[in-house]
């Protein structure tokens, strides 16, 4: 077998079929290791958690799709029509696959497997038709499941749809591809998977709603769902990060000069300014250190999931039932379970060190005196030395070093740290380099690791305001110091914004479950709940911070506002003319119009 790489061509038949059973052979030490500890397949997949991060994930990730459609729409014509650069024809013999051969325009499928065979491949129904009305008519359906999907009406059904129809425009051509549509495409079918449709969401509303005013004596709480989809989802983040890290190995991200050289090709940067810019940020060694914590960061990062894995084990151990949740396998099972990670580990080596004898060249090497043979070697004696080390070093630390390794759990190997760090690396991508809806749709994705203590400190910290210099334990702004410290400053120090109250009937139960059912919507916290009793059955009414009292427009207006889930009708109530309209539509969003206008007319 001939593989390219680079400009060479390389032969790899002579140990092709050693280097297949060796993979065949570490998938069956996997498998063989979770037959033997099956608590730790459970533990690992079927879990249940929060689902406020899916949800989160939801909302950003098809928001971000949206924007990736919206974005191409003015191109839909050229580059998806038979008025464009490929026609139907075209198109369908180019990039169809099998579709190119199983189907004729005249006859259809040859047979019901041809059928199969070509939908299994590249399949687009732009292959089949591409006239713009329906080429225009299948792009306002994606577009439809795809807001379908963030608001989460018929969440399941509107991301199966919003993939199918993604993927017959993106299957049509390759010509527009980029990396942010590959993961999009990715991630969203396994988003068919995760019920992230449980939070924050129509669905998750209306079923609420249901309870209440079916009579429920309290508000319903979210229900838990399998974890499997989500850590899919983060597994193959870490599977994306750690490929891309480890296919920086040009000499650029050797000497520091890739990210240098990146921001200087014209197809990329942002601002032709810039590439002076670059110059000096290279000249100072700023550029360099980038480019080297970038590719560390990436090739590393599988060690973010890991800290995922370390920390839920050490709570667990540290807690009452740690001895029979981890300790539960017997002696017997346990070696053999070490002995498939060793197994598994020593077939590793053995590829790895194939890769490089076969991939390795010295000439473009820093270290030409070491061939093909030695850096085999070496890649094979770092493969199997690392684990042993690092799990070495792991039991070493937390034996004689319990503060170094409760910094390790809590600090080094936290996700945090981590996706702190490629939050900031997507937004330098972003500010510097035209690189698509890739660092949107990673950015995005990055919510699916939060957990629900995360979700709850996001939503305080909106529903606050940052504290003005010196008040409160905001420190005075003082010197230059103190101004370039602001923006963090307000990040961190904070007080609650002003709340609003709703009030209700006491004692009416029709009400209560009214308002009752704002709480779903109140997800900063702004909203307080009080009994009023001059107000008639079934009545509500919403005060200002003040304690006046809001006629039913200047409610919907505020509520507006207040509630993220109304958000985007926000910046309308600021258009004349419109106000009342949107503050009519959002009461009735919430169905509550009929309960703020049985209360009293407030006085003028």
């Amino acid at each position: 077998m001939i593989l390219a790489v680079g400009k060479r061509l390389t032969d790899v038949s002579a140990h092709l079929d050693a280097a297949t059973a060796a993979i065949f052979a570490g998938v069956a030490c996997v498998a063989l290791f979770f037959a033997l500890r099956p608590e730790l397949w459970r533990r690992l997949w079927f879990t249940k958690i929060d689902p406020r991060p899916a949800a989160l994930c939801r909302v950003a990730f098809g928001a971000v799709v949206l924007w990736s459609l919206v974005d191409l729409l003015p191109y839909a014509r050229m580059l998806f029509t038979d008025e464009g650069i490929w026609p139907t024809t075209l198109a369908r013999k180019r990039f169809a696959g099998h579709m190119a051969t199983a189907w004729d325009p005249e006859h259809g499928f040859a047979s019901g497997v041809e059928l199969v065979r070509a939908v299994w491949g590249r399949f687009s129904l732009f292959h089949l038709r591409s006239d713009p009305p329906f080429v225009f008519a299948i792009y306002g359906l994606t577009i439809a499941a795809v807001v379908a999907l963030i608001a989460g009406w018929r969440t399941r059904l509107a991301t199966i749809a919003a993939w199918l129809l993604l993927n017959t425009i993106y299957s049509y051509s390759a010509i527009f591809y980029t990396g942010g549509d590959t993961v999009i495409r990715v991630f969203l079918f396994l988003g068919i998977f995760l019920r992230w449709g449980d939070a924050y969401s129509v669905d998750a509303w209306r079923r609420r709603r249901r309870a209440l005013l079916g009579g429920a004596r309290s508000l319903p709480a979210p229900p838990l769902i399998p974890a499997w989809p989500a850590q899919l989802m983060i597994l193959q983040l870490t599977i994306i990060y750690c490929a891309t890290g480890a296919l920086k190995s040009g000499l650029t991200w050797l000497d520091g000069t890739a990210l240098y050289y990146a921001l200087s090709l014209d197809h990329f940067y942002r601002h032709p300014d810039q590439i002076a810019l670059g110059v000096v940020l290279q000249r100072i060694g700023a550029l360099p250190l980038l480019t080297w914590a970038t590719k560390l960061w990436e090739t590393l990062f599988p060690f973010a999931a890991i800290g995922l894995a370390l920390q839920a084990f050490e709570r667990e151990r540290r807690g009452p039932d740690g001895a029979r949740l981890w300790g539960d396998a017997g002696p017997l099972r346990r070696a053999l379970s070490y002995a498939c990670v060793a197994g598994f580990f020593a077939l590793a080596a053995y590829v790895a060190a194939l890769a490089a004898a076969y991939y390795y060249d010295a000439s473009l090497s820093p270290w030409p005196s070491v061939d093909g043979q030695m850096m085999a070697r070496l890649v094979q004696a770092a493969v199997l030395a690392a684990p042993a080390l690092l799990v070495a070093l792991y039991l070493g630390l937390r034996r004689w070093a319990p503060r170094a390794h409760a910094w390790l759990i809590d600090v080094g190997l936290d996700r945090r740290l981590w996706l702190g760090f490629g939050v900031a690396m997507h937004l330098g991508i972003d500010l510097l380099m035209n690189v698509g809806t890739f660092v949107q749709v990673m950015l995005a994705v990055y919510l699916i690791w939060l957990k629900g203590d995360d979700v709850d400190a996001l939503w305080r910290w909106v529903g606050s305001r940052p504290l003005r210099p010196g008040e409160g334990d905001a420190p005075a702004r003082v010197g230059l110091r103190g101004w370039l410290c602001a923006p963090l400053r307000r990040l961190r120090h904070r007080a609650p914004r002003p709340r609003y109250t709703i009030a209700y009937a006491p004692g009416d139960d029709a009400a209560i479950r009214r308002a009752a059912l704002l709480r779903c919507w109140d997800l900063g916290g702004r909203l307080d709940f009080a009994a009023d009793p001059s107000l008639p059955g079934g009545a509500l009414r919403m005060r200002s911070p003040e304690g006046a009292a809001l006629a039913p427009s200047a409610a919907g207006v505020a509520l507006c506002r207040l509630l993220p889930g109304l958000w985007p009708l926000a910046p309308l109530t600021l258009v004349p003319g419109v106000r009342a309209g949107i503050a009519a539509l959002s009461l009735a969003i919430l169905r509550q119009r009929r309960a703020l206008a049985l209360a009293p007319a407030p006085p003028p």
